[in-house]
């Protein structure tokens, strides 16, 4: 940047810049010192306060910010986080299972940061006053004011980009309420009143009734395709892949699909999915949850009910919930038998996030209970195994039930280089492949079909330029039905590299199915509701 001899390192210095650097003004807290000096206000104790606050303040807001941004790349929206910030701390902390002792030593050690900040602050405010006595210092401040405010008045809303040299807290939070207003408005086109008009299930029926597997892979993006080795290591494993399922008389058709999310929200991907609603926030979300409860939510589990299925699904994660929230996820989902931990006869260790245990006991498991209980049936899982931190992870064994006799492994849980963590999504997802379409091989029928399709990227090591598809696979011993998925963007076998921009969208694939299925299989194939590429909209 220096010496500035063009327009564009100008700009850079004064006004916006991508670089990480600390040499950066905050508009609030440069006005409040040029004040504090010039002025020199009374009662200071008072001011020491106000500043202490805004400052304690403008520090939580950062952090806020900077974990929305860094984590989800997105920008703050309060009326979207918010919920999301409340439901996952109750999570987190209904599983952590702390002592009452661990809150209250918590919140102490929350007043002494405060204490501390404000004590910092007046010592720093006593020491700007006596500098501030020396008039070369006190026209430098004023400068430095009149900067701040000149790109203040010229950048206006764009000083909440983290790139500006000249923050503003105002600017942040008018810009966080304006989007926050926008969120609000496009939450209300998920009210039952205002769907219920357009939005209900198709009248058609099923002839024939396949057996359907619907699974969500966790953080199973196409970050695959975009790093050498990650594209090496996966086109090699799906080549052989769908060798291996070749041989054994299965079809594959794969594409790519646009997730509504990214990094993590995974309810929101598969919730799209199942729904055919475009939902993109956590607030939309709840807006749904909490008015499908009395009600049916047409969704393709609820459709395949009224065709004769039985829904079921299966948790790994070893969290236990209480059971008025499982039973609130069943209404929703229309799921008629929901697995948890405690109902699997797992004795063997449990793994990674949650923790869970191994996805391929957990399929196993659904997979004989299915069976013994009549045909057709519906799976909708979504797995644990491949979610951060990959680590450690389960192996994948001939038999599924010998996963429970396994001995616990040992792992550390110390931080590790991020190429260790790349490595570790990779033997994830190999792992999750190998054991999910290995189990299709051993124990799958004719009359099943498997819909393997990722939730969204994997935030660790991906990054906003890798975008938002994710893989989805069609298998099936049907080719006619594998081939009737083609016309809509998909592609023989697993390769999707040349598959971009993403021809399909998360909320388009419950209305995928129902036009394929109705097609291929309903009473009257004339009778196929249409294909809604980006979900049901609102008329």
């Amino acid at each position: 940047l220096w010496p500035p001899n063009t327009a564009v390192s100008w700009q850079a210095i004064l006004y916006d810049r991508p670089n990480l650097d600390p040499w950066r003004l905050h508009l609030e807290f440069t006005a409040l010192v040029a004040i504090w000096v010039w002025r020199r206000p009374r009662p200071r104790k008072r001011i020491t306060l106000l500043f202490a606050g805004l400052y304690l303040f403008a520090l939580v807001y950062t952090l806020y910010e900077g974990f929305i941004r860094s984590y989800y790349l997105l920008d703050p929206i309060w009326y979207n986080d918010f919920p999301l910030f409340r439901d996952g701390a109750h999570y987190v902390l209904h599983s952590l299972h702390l002592a009452p002792i661990v809150y209250f030593l918590a919140l102490a050690a929350l007043a002494g940061l405060a204490a501390l900040v404000a004590l910092l602050l007046h010592a720093l405010l006593n020491t700007s006053t006596q500098i501030g006595s020396q008039r070369v210092t006190r026209w430098v401040l004023l400068a430095l004011l009149v900067w701040a405010t000149a790109v203040w008045l010229a950048k206006g809303s764009a000083m909440s980009e983290p790139s500006t040299a000249v923050a503003s807290l105002t600017s942040k939070l008018a810009h966080n309420a304006s989007l926050s207003q926008e969120a609000w408005q496009a939450s209300r086109q998920f009210t039952r009143d205002r769907l219920t008009p357009f939005y209900e299930q198709t009248p058609a029926d099923l002839a024939t009734k396949p057996n359907i597997y619907l699974i969500f892979v966790e953080s199973y993006g196409s970050v695959l395709y975009q790093r050498p080795d990650f594209r090496r290591n996966y086109l090699a494993l799906t080549s052989q892949l769908n060798d291996d399922l070749t041989a054994d008389g299965w079809h594959v058709v794969s594409s790519r699909s646009e997730s509504p999310t990214w990094g993590g929200g995974s309810w929101i991907a598969y919730t799209s999915a199942i729904s055919g609603l475009p939902i993109t926030a956590h607030a939309q979300y709840l807006l749904l949850l909490n008015q499908y409860q009395t009600q049916t939510l047409p969704s393709l589990p609820n459709y395949l009910r009224q065709q004769g299925y039985k829904s079921y699904s299966i948790s790994g994660n070893a969290d236990v919930l209480p059971e008025i929230e499982w039973q609130r996820y069943k209404l929703f989902y229309g799921i008629d038998q929901w697995w948890r931990v405690d109902e699997l006869s797992y004795t063997g260790p449990l793994y990674g996030w949650g923790p869970s245990l191994p996805d391929q006991y957990a399929f196993g498991y659904a997979q004989e209970q299915m069976r013994q209980q009549g045909e057709p049936h519906f799976l909708f899982y979504v797995t644990q195994n491949s979610h951060y931190p990959w680590h450690p992870l389960p192996p994948v064994t001939a038999d599924w039930q010998e996963l429970a006799t396994l001995p616990t492994p040992s792992f550390s849980t110390e931080r590790v280089p991020h190429a260790v963590l790349r490595q570790r999504y990779w033997r994830a997802i190999e792992r999750q492949l190998e054991g999910l379409l290995g189990d299709v091989q051993t124990h799958g029928r004719a009359n099943d079909l498997y819909i393997i399709i990722g939730d969204h990227q994997p935030a660790r090591v991906a990054n906003y330029g890798d975008g938002w598809d994710t893989p989805i696979h069609i298998v099936t011993q049907d080719p006619a039905l594998a081939e009737a998925f083609l016309p809509f963007g998909f592609v023989p076998g697993f390769d999707t590299e040349a598959l971009t921009p993403a021809p399909l969208h998360h909320a388009g694939l419950y209305s995928l199915l129902s036009h394929v299925l109705l097609t291929q299989y309903g009473a009257d194939p004339t009778t196929a509701p249409p294909y809604l590429p980006f979900g049901t909209q609102q008329k």
